[in-house]
């Protein structure tokens, strides 16, 4: 699970308010979405991940944090999300670094992907907060990318590894 400490400082990244639809991609074992929770009142959250077991975990941590009702887990692709476009105010997604889940070689194609379907669901000026190890991979993936600005560029050391977290804006051009 990603340091409830560094799913924090990522959640207050993407500038939380109150009547925000906010999404979790890949959402794993629940970090972010039990810290957007504790940030602040949120109209909705949306926890999303491909693996029946990490949808599991979150329950059980969505459930021992009192947010049952307020989350919504639904199993689903990344690269294809079951929400309508335009419907999310903010993401955050602790991508896969290749390590424990995929490989470098499978994150080549899934980033850009994910970028472009996170780029779908997100409203107009949407932030996006992202936690990878893969920074180059990232930011090349970013740069090719014409409907996300990165505002900032922060590393981060987790767990002894050094790790980007990455705050993009949705721009429409």
């Amino acid at each position: 699970a990603l340091n409830a400490a560094v799913a924090h400082a990522m959640v207050l990244l993407t500038r939380p308010r109150p009547g925000d639809v906010f999404l979790n991609i890949a959402c794993g074992s629940a970090t972010l979405l039990i810290e957007r929770a504790a940030a602040a009142p949120v109209r909705q959250m949306i926890g999303c991940d491909i693996r029946v077991d990490a949808l599991a975990c979150a329950r059980a941590n969505v459930a021992a944090a009192g947010q049952r009702d307020a989350v919504r887990l639904c199993q689903s692709d990344a690269r294809s999300l079951p929400l309508p476009a335009g419907s999310i105010d903010a993401i955050c997604a602790d991508l896969p670094f290749g390590h424990l889940i995929g490989s470098h070689q499978e994150n080549v194609a899934l980033y850009p992907q994910i970028l472009r379907e996170a780029a779908r669901v997100a409203r107009a000026d949407a932030r996006f907060v992202l936690i990878t190890s893969e920074a180059r991979l990232i930011e090349t993936a970013v740069s090719d990318c014409d409907e996300w600005l990165a505002e900032d560029r922060l590393p981060v050391r987790v767990r002894g590894q050094h790790v980007r977290v990455l705050v993009l804006r949705r721009i429409r051009r």
